[in-house]
């Protein structure tokens, strides 16, 4: 299931027109400038409304997002792909269409944990906008398939422990608000 899954998105769907826009989207040099402008606007709206139960919503979303990321990001890449050792659906299987680079394990997919995680707390900060948070990071996932870099259960299974650390953050962070 999964490697028809795969193939139905990397080669079922391929068109000239995501052909040019998913491996912009799933290239995190695009995502870098956009996560530190983020960052930059929490803390700089933290400290304008410093001292009031709003800044303080606002330094902690920031916290919380650097820390649970930092935190998944480097557990993932040092334990799972490298216990697991998936490889990669380019280097097994044939005729995919590879559109971007990739390196280690395939297996989580750490763009859709990360961006899953971060949708979990952005979503619990600011809920008005979940459909922006998750509509990004659901793009970024599916951008993982369709550029031949991930199984479809690779980013099922980061989508997974990004929900589980995101809601795991927000536990931690609402103990130490009591």
């Amino acid at each position: 299931m999964d490697v028809w899954l795969f193939y139905a998105v990397n080669a079922g769907l391929s068109n000239p027109f995501f052909d040019l826009l998913m491996p912009a989207i799933t290239t995190t040099k695009l995502w870098y400038p956009i996560y530190v402008l983020g960052i930059g606007f929490l803390l700089l709206r933290g400290w304008q409304q410093r001292g009031t139960e709003l800044g303080q919503r606002y330094l902690w979303c920031a916290a919380l997002l650097v820390a649970t990321v930092a935190v998944l990001d480097q557990a993932s890449h040092r334990l799972l792909k490298e216990v697991i050792s998936r490889p990669r659906p380019y280097l097994v299987l044939g005729d995919v269409r590879q559109l971007v680079g990739s390196g280690g394990g395939s297996f989580p997919s750490n763009h859709a944990m990360n961006n899953a995680a971060t949708a979990v707390i952005l979503t619990w900060f600011f809920p008005r906008r979940w459909m922006v948070f998750w509509g990004i990071a659901c793009t970024i996932a599916f951008s993982r398939v369709y550029c031949g870099v991930h199984y479809p259960s690779d980013v099922l299974g980061g989508i997974v422990i990004g929900i589980l650390g995101g809601l795991l953050a927000i536990s931690f962070a609402k103990r130490l608000l009591r």
